[in-house]
C-alpha cells in the first residue's frame, strides 16, 4: 500500500474511532455520570474494534456507495447513542430491539422526549458536523474508493487479521472469574455478565454502547435448544428455594373479598390531606408500607401488573412478557388461587387494548372469570392505528361502574381493579387533569401554598380522580353493606416518569437525585375500615405482592414457584431494580455508582455480592421458565 492511501485510511479510521469515542465520553456524561477507570481499557479496546470493522467493511464496498454508507453509518451511530439518551431520560431504560414490534406506542410519549432535550444533547451534533467536513472534502465518488480499496490479497488478509485480533483482544481481555466470592454458583464474573447481558446497564457501564447494541442483537435473537437441561436447572434451583413458614398474619384477612388496586403513576407526593382527602383518611386505617417499590422495568405497567400477579419477573427480550407467553400455564396467579377457594375473580380497567392485549390476557392466562376493559364498560371503542393523544379515563366513573357490577356478583370475591387517570402527559392534552386542574390550583391558593411548576399542578389533578374514585368506592363499599367484609390494598404501578427526575427530587425531599433508585418508592397500603394505621417499613416490591396476598388470605400456593416474598415472612426481601441494583434490609447496591451500601454491620460484602450474583442466576432461570414453558411441562409429567 503506497504512503498516499495508507494515510487515507489511517484518516478514515482516525475519524471513526475519534467519533465513537467522543460519543461514549458524552453519553457517560450525559446518563452514567461516572467513569470507571477499569472499565475505560475494555471500552476503548472495544471502540477500536467497531472502527475497524466500519473501515473494513467500508474498503469492501463499490466505489458508489462509498461516500454514502460511510455518511449514512456514522449518521446511525450518532443516532443510536443520542436515541438511547432519550430513551433512558424518558422511561429510565434502555431501547431493546426485543421492543420494535411495539414501536408505536412510543408515540405517547413525544412530548415528554421534547422536554427531555438538555444541553448534553448539543454535544451529539458536533461529530455530525465533523463528518460533514470531512466527506466535503472528498466530493468526488471515485477517490475515496481509489485510495480506500484493497490493492492487494495481503492488503486484504492483514485487516481482516488485524480487525478480528483487536475484538478477540477487547473479548478476551475482560476477567473470567470472580474474585470475591469464589467458587460460588453464583460466582458471575465480568465475561459472564458480557456473554449474557443481563443488564443493559450494566453492560453499557462495563463494555460500551455499541457492546450493548451487539450484545442485544444476539441475546434478543438466541434461543435455547437444550430444553431438557434447562428443565433440569430450573427444578435444582427452585428446589433450592426456602420454604415459608406461617407467621403471625397468615390467614389474617382469610374469607374476606380483596379489592386490589393498581393505580397508573400513583406517587408519594400524590397522597395530601387536602389534594387526595380521601385516600389520606384512607391511609390512616391502613397498614402502610413506606418502602414499597415498584421498579420501572422493561415495559412499565404491564411489567408491574404481570410481576404482581404471577409472582415471576417480566422477560427482558421479548416485546412483551404478557403477550409472547399468553399461552404459558402460570399456576399461582391470584385469580386462579382465590379461585380455589371459591372466590369470582373480576379485572376493571378504564382504557382499551391499544398498548396492551388485556382483553384477553386477564381472563385466558390470569384466570379472571370476567374482564371489564373501557370497551367493555362503553368508556371507549378499540382505536386502530397510530395514536399521540390519549382520551385517558375517569376513575372515579370506573369506580361506580365496579361496584354496580360486584354488588350482583356473589361473595367473597376477588377484584383487580387498575387505574389510568394518573398517566402522563400532566399539561391540558390529559382530558382528565384539565377537568380538574382550576379546582387544584384553588386549594394551592386557598392554603397559601407554594404554587409547583404546572407538570407537577397537573399531576395533582389527575390524581384527584384517583381520589375521587377511593371516596366513591368506600362510600358505595358501605352503602352496598360490603365494606366490614372487604379488603382493599393499593399501589402505584411506578413512579410518575412523565416528570423530570429533578423536579420529583425537588419537591419531594425523601426523593434524591443522589439516590436515583429512591425515585422508585411509591405508595403501598392495605386497608380495612377496623385496621389502625402503622407504618411498616420493611423492603417490599411488585413481585411480593402475590406471595403476600396468598399469606394474608391463606392461599394453597407453592411458595417455590414464586421469586416473591411474602412480606410478613421472615425470609430475606429484597428489591431488584431493571437496571440490576439490588436493596434489601441489609444492602444497598446501587449499580448506577458501582458501589455497596452495607446497613447492618454483621453483614459482609462478600454476602452482598454473592446476593447480587444470585439475583442474576435467579432472572436467567425466571427467563428459562417463561421461555420453556416450564409450568405447563411440569404439570404434562405428572
Amino acid at each position: 500500500m503506497d504512503l498516499e492511501k495508507r494515510q487515507l485510511v489511517i484518516k478514515l479510521y482516525i475519524l471513526v474511532v475519534s467519533i465513537i469515542a467522543f460519543l461514549e465520553v458524552t453519553f457517560r456524561l450525559s446518563i452514567m455520570g461516572s467513569f470507571k477507570i477499569e472499565n475505560l481499557f475494555r471500552i476503548f479496546i472495544f471502540v477500536n474494534a467497531y472502527a475497524l470493522i466500519i473501515v473494513f467493511l467500508i474498503r469492501s464496498l463499490p466505489s458508489k456507495v462509498v461516500r454514502y454508507f460511510t455518511f449514512i453509518v456514522i449518521l446511525s451511530i450518532i443516532f443510536f447513542y443520542l436515541t438511547q439518551d432519550l430513551y433512558y431520560r424518558v422511561l429510565s431504560g434502555f431501547f431493546s430491539f426485543s421492543v420494535l414490534g411495539d414501536a408505536h406506542a412510543g408515540f405517547a410519549f413525544l412530548g415528554k422526549v421534547v422536554t427531555s432535550i438538555t444541553w448534553v444533547h448539543i454535544l451529539y451534533i458536533v461529530p455530525i458536523y465533523i463528518a460533514i467536513r470531512y466527506f466535503r472534502k472528498y466530493k468526488k465518488n471515485l477517490i475515496p474508493k481509489k485510495f480506500l480499496s484493497f490493492v492487494s490479497s495481503k492488503d486484504f488478509a492483514f485487516s481482516t487479521f488485524l480487525t478480528i485480533s483487536v475484538f478477540l483482544l477487547a473479548v478476551y481481555t475482560i476477567p473470567t472469574t470472580n474474585s470475591i466470592i469464589g467458587d460460588s454458583p453464583y460466582a458471575y464474573s465480568t465475561y459472564d455478565l458480557y456473554v449474557e447481558n443481563p443488564s443493559a446497564f450494566q453492560t453499557i457501564n462495563k463494555f460500551g454502547v455499541l457492546t450493548y447494541l451487539q450484545r442485544d442483537i444476539v441475546t434478543t435473537f438466541n434461543s435455547n435448544d437444550d430444553v431438557e437441561t434447562i428443565d433440569d436447572m430450573i427444578t435444582a434451583y427452585l428446589d433450592t428455594r426456602v420454604e415459608h413458614e406461617d407467621n403471625a398474619y397468615t390467614g389474617y384477612f382469610e374469607g374476606k373479598n380483596l379489592i386490589l388496586i393498581m393505580a397508573e403513576s400513583f406517587d408519594t407526593y400524590a397522597i395530601d390531606p387536602s389534594l387526595t382527602p380521601n385516600i389520606y383518611e384512607m391511609q390512616q386505617h391502613s397498614w402502610n408500607f413506606t418502602s414499597y417499590y415498584s421498579p420501572l422495568f422493561f415495559r412499565n405497567t404491564a411489567d408491574t401488573e404481570f410481576m404482581s400477579q404471577t409472582g415471576l419477573y417480566a422477560h427482558k427480550s421479548v416485546n412483551l412478557t404478557m403477550e409472547t407467553f399468553r399461552d404459558n400455564k402460570f399456576p399461582n396467579t391470584i385469580p386462579m388461587l382465590f379461585e380455589e377457594q371459591g372466590y369470582g375473580t373480576y379485572s376493571f380497567h378504564n382504557y382499551t387494548d391499544y398498548f396492551y392485549p388485556r382483553s384477553e390476557f386477564h381472563p385466558e392466562t390470569l384466570g379472571y372469570d370476567e374482564y371489564y376493559g373501557a370497551v367493555a364498560l362503553g368508556m371507549l371503542e378499540e382505536s386502530s392505528g397510530v395514536l399521540i393523544h390519549h382520551e385517558w379515563q375517569s376513575d372515579l366513573e370506573l369506580a361506580n361502574m365496579t361496584v354496580d357490577i360486584l354488588k350482583d356478583k356473589a361473595q367473597p370475591f376477588f377484584t383487580y381493579m387498575l387505574t389510568v387517570s394518573g398517566h402522563l402527559p400532566y399539561n391540558h392534552n390529559h382530558p382528565i387533569a384539565e377537568k380538574n386542574i382550576e379546582l387544584v390550583r384553588q386549594i394551592f391558593i386557598d392554603e397559601e401554598r407554594e404554587m409547583p411548576i404546572d407538570d407537577i399542578l397537573y399531576y395533582h389533578a389527575a390524581n384527584y380522580e384517583l381520589d375521587l374514585a377511593i371516596g366513591a368506592l368506600l362510600d358505595r363499599l358501605e352503602e352496598e353493606n360490603m365494606a366490614d367484609d372487604t379488603v382493599i390494598m393499593m399501589y402505584g404501578d411506578h413512579y410518575a416518569y412523565g416528570l423530570n427526575q429533578d423536579d420529583i427530587a425537588e419537591y419531594d425531599d425523601t426523593k434524591t437525585m443522589e439516590n436515583l433508585l429512591s425515585i422508585q418508592r411509591v405508595p403501598m397500603m392495605i386497608y380495612h375500615p377496623d385496621l389502625i394505621k402503622e407504618d411498616k417499613d420493611e423492603v417490599f416490591a411488585s413481585i411480593d405482592i402475590m406471595p403476600t396476598i396468598s399469606n394474608l388470605f391463606n392461599l394453597d400456593i407453592n411458595y417455590r414457584q414464586t421469586f416473591g416474598k411474602d412480606i410478613f415472612s421472615n425470609q430475606e426481601r429484597s428489591v431488584l431494580f431493571s437496571n440490576g441494583s439490588v436493596l434489601t434490609d441489609k444492602f444497598l447496591y446501587n449499580l448506577e455508582k458501582d458501589e455497596i451500601t452495607i446497613f447492618d454491620d454483621t453483614y459482609t460484602i462478600q454476602e452482598a455480592t454473592l446476593v447480587i450474583n444470585e439475583y442474576i442466576y435467579r432472572m436467567k432461570i425466571n427467563q428459562w421458565i417463561l421461555e420453556v414453558d416450564y409450568f405447563n411441562e411440569e404439570e404434562d409429567e405428572e
